[in-house]
């Protein structure tokens, strides 16, 4: 019986796990004990956390769902020179890569009746913070709602938490 790794030796990133199907992320080291869930919402990106322990030979990606880890090779099987993720180097990505639904959505689309629309949200808090949203609504106040709520609980990363100003247009699909 063979025994399989759990590290994988590869080329390049691969665009999938080659074991489960999953997409394969990057390995973000430096972040203590912060979780998965907390990084996405705090950098609005997928990773998977390496910790604050960065091995000698260290594995650079991983399969989003944890399987397997994969570690970059030279063509004649020597390591390459990688430059680890480290967690005070990432920016967060903008607001606008999320498509937000709000509870409305949900409901249309577990009953099948109702119309649901897109929007690009445009808010600023009183601090002059600027974020564009995408949220998908039934209506053009259903999706401010929604935006001055995510303000207000703090989901989108901003130190604001009051909107002075949020602007609504309809995208078309």
């Amino acid at each position: 019986m063979a025994v399989q790794t759990r590290i994988v030796d590869v080329y390049r990133k691969p665009s999938k796990c080659p074991v489960c199907g999953e997409s394969v992320v990057d390995i973000i080291y430096g972040t203590g004990d912060m979780s998965e869930i907390e990084f996405f919402f705090e950098y609005r990106r997928p990773g998977i956390m390496g910790g604050d322990n960065i091995p000698r030979r260290p594995p650079i990606w991983a399969c989003s769902c944890g399987c397997k880890r994969f570690r970059k090779i030279n063509p004649d099987g020597s390591d390459a020179e990688v430059k680890v993720k480290m967690l005070k180097s990432i920016k967060p990505a903008p607001a606008s890569v999320i498509t937000w639904e709000t509870s409305l959505v949900e409901r249309v689309l577990e009953t099948g009746v109702g119309v649901i629309n897109h929007y690009q949200v445009k808010v600023t808090t009183e601090l002059g913070e600027k974020v564009k949203l995408k949220i998908s609504a039934v209506n053009g106040e259903d999706a401010e709602d929604s935006a001055i709520g995510l303000v207000e609980k703090g989901a989108l990363g901003l130190k604001g938490r009051k909107c002075i100003s949020v602007a609504v247009f309809d995208v078309a699909k």
